[in-house]
């Protein structure tokens, strides 16, 4: 039997906004710590999200990682978008990120496989909804979003979720907009984790189901693309659920690859109470990094072109499954550790004077190391002056290995002269030469 269902779409699908060349603010990503989360990872190519909706269209935001998909609504293989609700899914969960055009998606390296199985009404039937987990699971989909979703359980869609999760693959799927506790599916199906939508403040939206068996809660409207490249207001657990897809794919862009069950888990036990909204940072700080090989990413901040004094010497470090500390050295002496970000030390370069070997030292939670070295300039020593008497005329001859910056002769307590030059003269009168 074939049982009919929708898209499912709160407060409208897309409020036509600005063109894609113009940025918009997505406060979504810093309120799941998806911000911080970019620190480690933007995401891997490797990585495959597939789509299941009413197909993609291809846009600029993602050119090159959108992948040949098949149409079950048409049984071909243009998997083109003629509603809009699957382009919209597909530029939240993987949009190009910091290019400055369209939106930042999520996953912005990863790619996406797309499969329509919804019509331009955004109906379709559990058969082809089935048919279109398969085909993204035996496609080599580590995570498979579904925005979509009926009030009726289904044998064919559990055979298919559970096809999908013996590839290796994570179902996520979106919990229903009737604001009501009554299961919705596949979402409510075990091993699909069910997304709910919650505000910015991170109370549930009245119009997002709810219940034990929605697994996390996500920004609940989200900046999207629709087929044209025009941005818009995408609302509803359709657009919570390619968010968590998003995050998800992160975390699956780690090294070593988590299994599906542990993303699952990553994601679930690091979710901020009460609200439940999914945490990117915590969700990858909770990955096992047994097998971890890949270090850390390490840089110096701003530095001074001369270092006088006690300075502030600022550091980044970043990894996927996070840094353990990081160290400062001077000279080959340990000045200060620090295992906190935003990293900063204390260094006093008196007395030195001359060039000083700088190392920064940052270790992962595994013990992978990356060190960073920088050739720094200390002053710490006075310029050296020298005064010349000719007649009346004194002369001020001023040196430093850093430059002089400025020069001033003062004759009974009053400047005579001031430049920036490294020598200047000044005449006295006759009363004051002896």
């Amino acid at each position: 039997m074939r049982t009919l269902l929708a898209g499912l779409v709160a407060a409208g699908s897309m409020l036509v906004g600005a063109p894609a060349e113009a940025a918009v603010a997505q406060p979504g990503l810093a309120q799941a710590r998806v911000t911080e989360a970019w620190k480690a990872t933007r995401g891997a190519s490797r990585v495959i999200v597939a789509v299941v909706d009413t197909g993609v269209s291809p846009l600029p935001d993602l050119a090159g990682r959108l992948l040949p998909g098949r149409d079950f609504v048409n049984h071909d293989d243009n998997a083109a978008d003629d509603n809009g609700h699957g382009t919209m899914a597909a530029t939240v969960v993987a949009a190009a990120a910091g290019n400055r055009a369209g939106v930042d998606g999520v996953c912005g390296n990863c790619r996406i496989l797309p499969v329509k199985v919804l019509n331009a009404k955004g109906g379709g039937s559990y058969t082809d909804i089935a048919l279109g987990i398969r085909y993204a699971a035996d496609r080599g989909a580590a995570v498979i979003s579904l925005s979509l979703g009926g009030a009726d359980d289904s044998p064919l869609l559990r055979d298919a979720v559970a096809y999908a999760e013996s590839k290796g693959a994570l179902v996520v799927a979106a919990a229903g907009n009737s604001g009501v506790s009554v299961a919705h599916y596949p979402a409510a199906i075990p091993g699909v984790l069910a997304v709910g939508g919650v505000t910015a403040t991170g109370a549930r939206y009245s119009w997002s189901n709810h219940g034990s068996w929605v697994g996390v809660t996500a920004p609940g409207c989200n900046p999207a693309q629709g087929p044209s490249g025009a941005i818009g207001q995408y609302c509803g657990t359709s657009s919570a659920t390619p968010f968590v897809a998003g995050v998800a794919a992160l975390l699956a862009s780690t090294d070593p690859a988590p299994t599906a069950a542990r993303i699952r888990t990553a994601l679930i036990s690091t979710r901020s109470r009460p609200s439940g909204r999914v945490d990117a940072a915590a969700a990858l700080r909770a990955l096992p990094y047994d097998g971890d090989v890949t270090r850390p990413a390490a840089a110096f901040g701003a530095l001074r072109s001369i270092m006088r004094g006690r300075v502030t010497i600022p550091a980044t470090a970043a990894d996927q499954h996070g840094v353990s500390r990081v160290q400062l050295f001077a000279g080959g002496r340990l000045i200060a550790t620090d295992t906190t970000a935003p990293y900063s030390f204390t260094w006093q370069s008196a007395p030195r004077t001359g060039l000083v070997p700088l190392e920064l030292r940052a270790y992962d939670r595994k013990g992978n190391l990356t060190v960073v070295r920088r050739n720094v300039r200390a002053d710490n020593t006075a310029p050296t002056l020298r005064l010349v008497r000719k007649g009346r005329t004194f002369t001020a001859r001023a040196a430093d290995q850093s430059g002089v910056a400025r020069l001033e002769l003062v004759v009974n307590g009053r400047v005579t002269a001031r430049t920036a030059a490294a020598s200047a003269s000044s005449r006295c009168p006759d009363e004051h030469v002896r």
